[in-house]
This record gives structure tokens, sequence and C-alpha cells, in this order.
């Protein structure tokens, strides 16, 4: 996966300097069709993706296509056999994160909070290795995370990337949501938190470097 220099992870989370809440604009973010990409397009995808993209975070989370069987509320029922059924096979890396969600299903509908836990971790995961990153273990490098806010186990409000400055600084935020050209929303770097502080839910995982489209975009704060 690719990297972001020592130098560069350094600009967007300096030693010892000022996290505001909102961060610093990152340079062309404001420019189309990047301004328009929602907070999840840049944390998957590191650009505008349509909605409903068959891996979009839209998609897996909330449309029939996706991860779930729901009721006429929204609420997760069941597991979606037919969406499995083409990830176990084009993204074999991904079958460890079902078999964990199809193993805790059941208890977390029951409101066990461990199996959410785990369900929402495995989801997440599984959300992050269907577009194109890889996910280290729990106990792997923290220089590189992705970060989803949520008001439940099975849902999202916000995702965003966390930077660890070199030899174990502090981790700031990259983060941005909806924008249009009229209405720019750009992506924002060096932020002291993740946003929808609110939501009740942060989950955090680790992966491996990023996709090629975020270092570049993240290469232009210099």
């Amino acid at each position: 996966m690719p990297y972001l220099s020592d130098t560069q992870r350094n600009l967007l989370a300096p030693a010892g300097g000022l996290h505001p809440r909102n961060g610093a604009t990152v340079p062309t973010s404001q420019q189309a069709p990047f301004v328009n990409a929602a907070c999840w397009g840049w944390a998957l995808n590191g650009e505008y993706v349509n909605a409903d993209d068959p891996y979009a975070a839209t998609t897996i989370y909330t449309s029939d296509n996706g991860a779930f069987v729901f009721n006429a509320e929204r609420v997760p029922t069941g597991l979606n056999a037919a969406f499995f059924a083409v990830t176990d096979v084009i993204f074999p890396q991904t079958v460890p994160y079902h078999t964990t969600l199809t193993a805790n299903f059941a208890n977390a509908l029951g409101g066990n909070v461990a199996a959410q836990d785990a369900c929402r971790f495995a989801l997440m995961k599984l959300t992050a290795e269907l577009n194109g990153h890889t996910v280290l273990p729990d106990t792997g490098s923290a220089v590189y995370t992705m970060v989803m806010k949520s008001p439940s186990w099975y849902g999202w409000c916000h995702w965003g990337i966390g930077i660890q400055g070199t030899g174990g600084g502090d981790t700031t935020y990259q983060q941005k949501v909806n924008g249009s050209v009229l209405n720019p929303n750009t992506l924002q770097y060096n932020c002291g938190v993740m946003w929808d502080e609110g939501q009740p839910l942060t989950t955090t995982i680790r992966i491996d470097g990023l996709l090629q489209t975020q270092v570049t975009m993240l290469n232009n704060v210099v």
C-alpha cells in the first residue's frame, strides 16, 4: 500500500503543535469532483464515489443490496446472503469478517453489547477491505487508522482518516463532509478531533497505509 513520507506525516500531525477541531484546508480539495465526495468517499476511496456504488458505505450499510436484511423500520433483521455470496468469492480476505458477523448477529439483535461491538468492527473492516484497504490486526501499527462515528452498532454517521506523527506522535484526523462547487466542503487536515462528537460510538481500525488517491491528495499540503 502507498505510504506518506515522514515529512508529510509531520505536516499533517505536527509534533507539539496545535490541532484545531476544524484543522486546515487541503489545497485543491475545493475542486470538482473531489469537493462532491462524502465523508465515506474520502475515507474509503480518496475520491468522489457514487452513493449507489456496490461497495459504497451507503450501499453496504443501508441498501437492500448491502450486508443486511431490513424490516419496515430499516432495522436489520438478518444478513443478506446474496451480498455475501458475492463478496466471499471475489474478496476471500473478507470471509473472516463475514464469519464474525454470522457468529454474533443473533446475539447482537438481542442486545448483547459484546456481540454488537464484534459486528460493528467486523463490518467496518469488511467495508474497508472491499474498497481496497488492507486491515491490520488490532495490535498492528497505529500510524494509519480509519475512524467511524455512529449512532448504532449497525449504522454510521461520519468517517475519517487518522494519521499519527512520527515517533509515536499525536494522531490527527483528515476529514470532510459532502459538498459542491457552489457550497464547498473541503478536506480538512490536522483536525484535533473526529467530528460528530455527539455520536455515542467511535470505531477505529488500523490500516496498512493509504490508497494512492489519498496519498496524492494529502501530498498537496506543503
